[in-house]
C-alpha cells in the first residue's frame, strides 16, 4: 500500500503562478530514493498515477505535477495551451527546477533520480544542463535527435508569440500529420495512432478533457526553444561524464525517428565520453510505451536500471 499526499497546488518563485502536484509515499519507511516525473505535451500529471504508484510500492517518494499550461495547474480550461508570454520555455525548466528543489528538501540524504517523458525528456535534457548534479540519474523516454529546419521553425514562432500568442498554431494539425504519416494503414486509424498501438490508451487519452488540447503559438515556440536546446549536438557539455542516462523509446515512435534519433542521441554522448548511457527500444512499440500493453516490462527495467545506482 502507498500514501498518496493530497494534492495541491504550490507556489513557484515567480509568484505568480501554481502548479499542481501529487506526492507519492511509501507506507512503509525508509525512503530509498526519489522518482520527480515530468509529463509531455497536451496532457498531464494524472496520466502517470500507475508508475508513481509502481515506484512508491517499491520505497520511492514519486513526485508529478501539472506543467503550466496544462491539466490543474490552469485557473481557466482556456489557458490550457498558454504558458506565459515572456520566456516561456525558460519557465518550464525553471518549474522542473523548483519540483526537484521540492523533493531535495522533503528527502535530502538519499539519491534522487527523474524521468522526462516526451516534451517533458526535453524539459528534463534542459534541467540536467543546469541543476545535473541534484540527481543520482536520469531516464529520458519517448525523447528525439536535432530536428531539420529548428532554427526556422522556431523564428517564425518567436513572432507569432509576439503577434498572436494565444492563438492556436497550424502547427497542430501539420504535428499529428507527420506524426501519423507512418500508419495509415492501421485498421483503427486516427489522430492518436502514433500515440500508442495499444488502443484502449488511445481511447483514454481522447475522452480526457485535459489531453489532446491544440497548443498556442506560445506554446509551440516554447517547445521548439527547448527542443533546440536539448538536443544541440554538445548539450550534455556541463554534464559530468559519469552520469547515468538511461533512454528508452519504441521502436515505432516517430519523434524519436523510429528509434534512429535516439541510439544518435546515446552514441554521441558515448563519443563525447560519457560512462553510463543505456538505451532499450522497445519492438513495435510507438510513442506512450509508459501506457502500452508492455508497461509493467518497461516499469521493470526502468526499475531494474535504477537501482543499480541506488
Amino acid at each position: 500500500m502507498i500514501s498518496q499526499k493530497p494534492s495541491y497546488f504550490f507556489q513557484t518563485s515567480t509568484d505568480q503562478t501554481k502548479l499542481f502536484h501529487t506526492l507519492f509515499i511509501p507506507s512503509e519507511a525508509p525512503v530509498k530514493a526519489t522518482l520527480l516525473i515530468i509529463h509531455g505535451m497536451q496532457e498531464h500529471s494524472g496520466r502517470y498515477a500507475e508508475i508513481a504508484g509502481y515506484f512508491a510500492d517499491r520505497g520511492f517518494a514519486v513526485l508529478t505535477y501539472d506543467h503550466l499550461g496544462h491539466g490543474k495547474s490552469v485557473k481557466d480550461k482556456k489557458d490550457i495551451g498558454f504558458f506565459q508570454l515572456d520566456q516561456p520555455d525558460e519557465k518550464l525548466i525553471s518549474d522542473a527546477e523548483t519540483m526537484a528543489d521540492y523533493l531535495h528538501q522533503q528527502y535530502p540524504d538519499i539519491p534522487h533520480f527523474v524521468l522526462g517523458h516526451s516534451m517533458g525528456s526535453f524539459v528534463t535534457r534542459c534541467l540536467l544542463q543546469r541543476a545535473s548534479s541534484q540527481f543520482t540519474g536520469a531516464v529520458i523516454v519517448g525523447t528525439g535527435g536535432p530536428l531539420a529546419g529548428i532554427s526556422l521553425i522556431k523564428g517564425y514562432l518567436s513572432l507569432a508569440n509576439k503577434i498572436a500568442p494565444k492563438h492556436p498554431t497550424y502547427l497542430n494539425t501539420l504535428f499529428n500529420k507527420v506524426n501519423n504519416k507512418h500508419f495509415k494503414q492501421d485498421k483503427d486509424f486516427d489522430d492518436t495512432s502514433w500515440l500508442s498501438i495499444n488502443p484502449a490508451n488511445r481511447k483514454a487519452f481522447t475522452k480526457d478533457e485535459l489531453c489532446g488540447i491544440p497548443f498556442s503559438n506560445n506554446a509551440f515556440y516554447a517547445l521548439f526553444s527547448i527542443y533546440k536546446k536539448a538536443t544541440a549536438r554538445h548539450w550534455a557539455d556541463s554534464i559530468s561524464k559519469s552520469f547515468p542516462l538511461l533512454f528508452i523509446s519504441g521502436q515505432n515512435d516517430p519523434i524519436g525517428d523510429f528509434g534512429k534519433g535516439v541510439m544518435k542521441t546515446a552514441d554521441n554522448l558515448k563519443q563525447d565520453g560519457f560512462k553510463n548511457i543505456d538505451t532499450k527500444i522497445y519492438p513495435e512499440m510507438r510513442h506512450e510505451i509508459l501506457n502500452e500493453e508492455i508497461r509493467e516490462e518497461v516499469f521493470n527495467d526502468i526499475s531494474n536500471w535504477i537501482i543499480k545506482y541506488i
